[in-house]
């Protein structure tokens, strides 16, 4: 039948390949963990806290404006380890999948199965 096939949404003819499909087709050979994402991208991996976008100066028109660059984030947190070695700017996917990882690892070696305080929801 069409089951899994994705018919009726905005993939339509390609295999869905979330869930419990792939979750139980993973767990044939190792441990399988879902994490919840919530703030992996807002705060800092190395000090947990809030992070804000990269900015620029850019000319327009002859004036020099601030523009936010999307795909960088910047951990203004003075005593941060990462802004003391001058390397408070990382890419924002980097730090979301470091922080997805840290959560996801901390929710499994815990007893109770939960996250470290900054990414609860």
């Amino acid at each position: 039948g069409a089951a899994g096939t994705s018919v009726g949404s905005r993939f339509k003819g390609h295999t869905k390949r979330g869930g419990r499909k792939i979750t139980n087709q993973h767990r044939q050979y190792c441990v399988v963990g879902h994490t919840n994402e919530h703030r992996t991208s807002r705060i800092c991996s190395a000090c947990y806290r809030p992070v804000s976008l990269m900015t620029a100066k850019r000319i327009k028109d002859g004036s020099i404006k601030n523009v936010r660059l999307h795909g960088a984030v910047q951990c203004r947190y003075k005593h941060c380890p990462r802004y003391k070695s001058g390397r408070q700017t990382q890419g924002r996917d980097a730090n979301s999948a470091i922080n997805i990882a840290t959560a996801g690892a901390s929710s499994l070696l815990s007893v109770n199965n939960t996250t470290l305080p900054p990414f609860r929801p």
